[in-house]
């Protein structure tokens, strides 16, 4: 499964243990936030990869192959609540919901499939996510700590 992990930075991890009963209701605000810049850094990086011809080489013969998105899949690009996970840290995830219609395959295994690529038909994975993660984790990083601010400013 695809995956973006970014860390707090240890101050604000410290901030925000001293809170007190205001902790959840602070973090699932301040994740909101954090989550649009990640969101916004996915789509475009699904727009640069999948949005091109493809060209397949077979032997000594090219082909190349115009858009073929029909962009059910980008519309299924979502970003979930926050939850608490098992190991009791917050998270905000960033993937694909539903099926596309009328196919055997699920949307998140399409979306791993185009990061991936499929190792059987040796073919190369498009690294949209990987792309991602590091175009958004300033941005994402910036937006939870205003967030963070206000939400402290407005309680102190």
């Amino acid at each position: 499964m695809a995956t973006i992990k970014v860390e707090l930075p240890t101050e604000i991890e410290q901030r925000i243990d001293r809170l007190g009963k205001e902790t959840d209701r602070i973090v699932i605000s301040c994740l909101n936030a954090a989550a649009v810049p990640m969101k916004r850094a996915v789509l475009e990086e699904y727009d640069r990869s999948v949005g091109k011809e493809h060209v397949v080489r077979y032997g000594n013969k090219r082909y190349i192959y115009g858009q073929r998105s029909t962009g059910d899949l980008r519309s299924a690009i979502g970003a979930t609540r926050p939850r608490v996970n098992h190991k009791g840290d917050y998270d905000v995830k960033i993937g694909v919901a539903g099926d596309v219609p009328g196919s055997k395959i699920s949307n998140g295994r399409l979306l791993a499939l185009l990061e991936s690529g499929a190792r059987s038909r040796n073919q190369k994975g498009l690294h949209f996510l990987r792309r991602a993660k590091k175009a958004s984790i300033a941005a994402a990083t910036a937006a939870f700590i205003k967030k963070f601010n206000e939400e402290v400013g407005n309680i102190l």
